[in-house]
């Protein structure tokens, strides 16, 4: 049986990869790095408006649908990249896909804060 300690580096190891590849994404991503700064905008704007901790919910869980979205396009963008060197009508496909899903991402973020600055405005 493996160690405990053995366990734990392999957990930490993990981690480190994971944060490393956050901030890859960050750094070497413009469209992450665009949604990273919308978030932290949207953030700043709720905390103005001084939010419900419900509206909170909504507004977090936003945020973090958009940016795994476009974490996982990213990932897919880049590995169709590395596989296939000259265009390819399914390459196209998978990437459209990819990027759909961060549109309809964005569109249910775009509801939550439509829905919270209504209420505020209305």
């Amino acid at each position: 049986m493996e160690s405990l300690i053995k366990i734990l580096n392999r957990t930490v190891a993990k981690f480190e990869s994971a944060f490393e590849g956050i901030y890859a994404g960050i750094r070497y991503d413009r469209s992450i790095l665009i949604q990273v700064l919308i978030a932290f905008m949207s953030i700043g704007v709720f905390l103005f408006l001084k939010i419900s901790r419900v509206e909170w919910l909504f507004v977090i869980s936003a945020i973090f649908v958009v940016l795994i979205t476009e974490f996982l396009n990213s990932a897919v963008e880049d590995i169709c990249d590395l596989l296939i060197k000259n265009y390819d009508l399914h390459v196209k496909e998978i990437k459209d896909i990819a990027a759909g899903a961060v549109l309809i991402a964005a569109m249910y973020a775009v509801v939550v804060a439509v829905v919270i600055l209504s209420g505020r405005i209305l």
